[in-house]
């Protein structure tokens, strides 16, 4: 029994000196060794090792990269829109003044139209208008009966055109006392106004006959004495429309008032008679009023 507890306490202490020695030999072994990594560390370690150094012209391109904002593409302005000139407005002629021209600094002239209204007012207006052109129409007051005439006549207003008056009855003012020149504009201007609910500021004597009465009753009556300066003579030659073209050709100039009547001649010439006076350089202009009588 003795010999047994002696051998067990022997294989005690060579089982301690055994772990002993075992502990001493790995302490020796791994002293020098580095501490374990995490493996985060030490996949970076393997990416910075796999990547190549940089060099001095790629660290200055990052640099620069890095310091300097993108700077913006240049673009091209955008083109400033035209604006367009206002169109000139010439004078309004002073009332009791004979005017047969309106020079402007532009070419520009001036179509009007006697003895309306008529059966060939529209077709006068509708070619005007498709040309967008403004004319200028002087009336006889007997020729305005209906109320169509009368709303036609507005629309006419209301689209830019002129209306002025031509007497009553188409008649001769010359040589009549200044009373009854009077008497004569102011009935037609009276009839037409209330007709088409604007006022007149023209008056245009038939036949062209006038006298130093005719003027003071023109002012008396508040009127403008709308003459012309060129005459088509549609109202001579309706079966010879060359002479008629050759006519205004001739006579035409800068300011010119050409005259022209509500007639069959002159509704076939008319697109031609626009063509001519375009090609020469003119713009054909309304007859200008006031302000008050302008329709916006």
């Amino acid at each position: 029994m003795e010999n047994n507890r002696r051998r067990k306490h022997r294989n005690r202490i060579w089982l301690a000196l055994s772990l002993l020695g075992v502990i001493i030999g790995a302490n020796i072994l791994f002293r020098d060794s580095p501490p374990v990594q995490s493996a985060q560390a030490f996949l970076n370690k393997i990416s910075n090792q796999a990547l190549p150094p940089k060099s001095n012209e790629d660290s200055q391109k990052q640099q620069n990269t890095a310091q300097e904002p993108d700077s913006p593409v240049p673009t091209k302005p955008e083109p400033a829109s035209p604006v367009a000139k206002p169109a000139e407005v010439p004078d309004v002629p002073a009332v009791g003044k004979m005017i047969a021209h309106i020079p402007l600094s532009k070419p520009t002239v001036y179509l009007t139209f006697d003895d309306g209204p008529g059966r060939y007012t529209q077709d006068i207006v509708e070619i005007l208008d498709k040309n967008n052109i403004k004319g200028g129409f002087f009336w006889v007051g007997q020729n305005l009966k209906t109320e169509q005439q009368s709303i036609f006549a507005k629309k006419m207003l209301e689209n830019g055109h002129i209306i002025g008056t031509h007497t009553m009855h188409h008649e001769k003012l010359k040589k009549k006392p200044k009373d009854v020149q009077v008497q004569m504009i102011r009935a037609s201007t009276d009839h037409i106004s209330k007709k088409i609910g604007a006022p007149i500021y023209y008056f245009r004597p038939p036949y062209g006959a006038i006298d130093q009465n005719t003027l003071v009753a023109s002012k008396e009556t508040n009127q403008i004495l709308a003459y012309w300066n060129v005459d088509s003579l549609d109202w001579k030659y309706g079966d010879k429309p060359d002479l008629i073209m050759n006519n205004i050709a001739k006579e035409v100039k800068p300011g010119s008032i050409i005259l022209m009547h509500e007639k069959e001649q002159t509704v076939k010439l008319l697109p031609k008679v626009i063509e001519l006076l375009k090609q020469k350089g003119y713009d054909i202009a309304p007859l200008p009023v006031p302000d008050s009588g302008k329709k916006s």
